[in-house]
């Protein structure tokens, strides 16, 4: 609830000044704080996708038989493409 008290620092001055360190340092530093980080990837992670649904079915079969155009100037549609019974 209470606030901290900030200080006040003019435009461009540090808060903290931080000495300088290799990067052998803080590698260090960082593998102490995760010991247990082998730093592989791990391809069972991410997004899992589910089997291709009876939907996904027919709108790929939809795709199939009917093509995007303009059906004015300021609209698209879908319209069936001739089949070959059709003909």
């Amino acid at each position: 609830m209470y606030r901290k008290k900030e200080n006040k620092r003019e435009y461009g001055q540090t808060v903290v000044e931080a000495e300088p360190e290799t990067l052998l340092e803080r590698q260090r530093r960082h593998q102490k704080r995760h010991p247990n980080d082998k730093n592989i990837r791990r391809e069972d992670k991410g997004i899992t996708w589910s089997k291709e649904t009876e939907r996904d079915k027919r709108l790929k079969q939809f795709y199939k038989t009917h093509t995007s155009v303009w059906i004015s100037e300021t609209a698209r549609g879908w319209v069936a493409l001739p089949s070959e019974e059709d003909e």
